[in-house]
Order: C-alpha cells, then structure tokens, then sequence
C-alpha cells in the first residue's frame, strides 16, 4: 500500500530514507562496518551498520535531495577543492554553490523535524516546518538570514573528532532559539527564531557570493562558540 510522500505530498512507494546523509556517518564505522548510537535521555545504546533511516520520501524526492549530498559531501571532504582561510578562529570557505548547499543544510533541519525517530525527538520546528518543506520542494535556498546556519568546526584538545555524533537539540544562543546538531566533527547551529537574525550571526551564514565564515573551537576548553558569540554580541548594534 502507497503511503505520501513528506516531501511533495504525493502518494506512492517510500524509500527508506536517511535523515542524516550516509556519508557523514563514514568515520563512525568500525572494521565490520558497525557503529553504536548513544541518545540523550535513553538508557543503553544500539549496534547499526548503516545510518539511521525510516520510510520518509518517494523516489524522485530521494533523488532530488541526494543531488544535494552529493555536492556537500565534496565540499566537507574538500574533494571539490574550495579555497580554505584561516584567520584566528575564523575559517572562510569560498567559491560554494549557494543554491546546492544552502539547500543541503534545510534538508537536514527538515528531515530531523519531520522524523519520527528517537534520535531527532527534540527537533520540533512547528510552522517553520511548512515554510521549510516548501522551500526544498520549490528548490529556493532563500536568503542567507532564512534558516542560516552556524558552523563551528571543533576538535578536542587538538585531535580530530570526526568520529563524534551527537543527538540534535534546542538551544538559546544570545536569547535567540536555535537547533543544534553535531557530526563529522563540527557543530552546526540553525537559526530558527521567528525574530530577524542579529547582524553579528548573519556574517557566519552562508552567502550568496558562495562564502561560509565559521568558527573553530576545542570541545575541552568548553563554551568556544558561546564565548565568541557573547563577544560579538557585546560589540554589535542591531
């Protein structure tokens, strides 16, 4: 039996579909292929060997997000070749496709609030989850303040923690709500307040000349992005 799609609303066969691209769980994999998913608030942990998925699109909607994928996926693994800076703590990315990637980083906030898995529990997007289901079904990236994102490549006391997921989750950053999700070694900060985003967090948006400032922090020395943000707060006017 044909169940909709919850990407275009259409009837038809569902894939199993990943909420979390496959290729961000790469690192986590042992020799057997296995890894094993530890969720905040649920005792015990699972043995998986492919990333979480459940029947969530049809087929063409499957395809149409994982074009998207396949472009981030170059960018992260830095295959594509984009031109890295680095400033202080300060990491500019340049020369990203807007469109392809901005609509990468909403499909990860839509699937996650869309989910019914226990994983993605506190991702509740309420309205913003139409307005976010129509933008990736019209593929318009919107602005750069729509839906921004933070990203914050971490470490942990130096060494590589691309290995490390967390559960995503709500947040308040400066008195303003976001949702914070953590893979492949960095932390990625959503903006979801109904209020325009401060001009002091829209610099570290993706731009629509292709630019992606973040920033970096150490897991151990705890509270980076926070501290760096309060100081921007301090000096902005908005």
């Amino acid at each position: 039996m044909d169940s909709l799609c919850r990407l275009c609303g259409l009837p038809g066969e569902l894939r199993r579909s990943h909420i979390l691209p496959e290729f961000l769980y790469r690192p986590l994999y042992d020799e057997k292929h296995r890894f094993f998913v530890l969720t905040a608030g649920v005792d015990g942990q699972r043995q998986m060997q492919r990333g979480l998925t459940e029947k969530l699109l049809c087929d063409r909607c499957e395809q149409q997000l994982g074009r998207y994928e396949t472009y981030a996926a170059g960018v992260m693994s830095g295959r594509l070749q984009h031109r890295y800076r680095r400033v202080g703590s300060r990491i500019t990315i340049s020369n990203i496709d807007y469109v392809r990637f901005k609509l990468f980083q909403l499909s990860i906030l839509w699937r996650a609030s869309v989910s019914s898995l226990e994983f993605f529990r506190l991702v509740a997007l309420g309205p913003h989850e139409e307005r976010l289901r129509n933008m990736l079904l019209l593929e318009e990236p919107g602005m750069p303040h729509a839906f921004g994102c933070v990203v914050v490549f971490a470490s942990e006391r130096g060494e590589d923690i691309s290995d490390t997921f967390f559960n995503p989750e709500p947040l308040r950053w400066c008195g303003r709500r976001m949702v914070k999700f953590f893979f492949a070694g960095s932390a990625w900060l959503f903006y979801c307040d109904r209020r325009p985003a401060p001009v002091y967090l829209q610099q570290f948006f993706l731009q629509q000349d292709g630019a992606l400032m973040g920033l970096t922090g150490d897991l151990a020395e705890a509270r980076a992005y926070g501290a760096e943000a309060k100081r921007l707060a301090r000096r902005a006017r908005f």
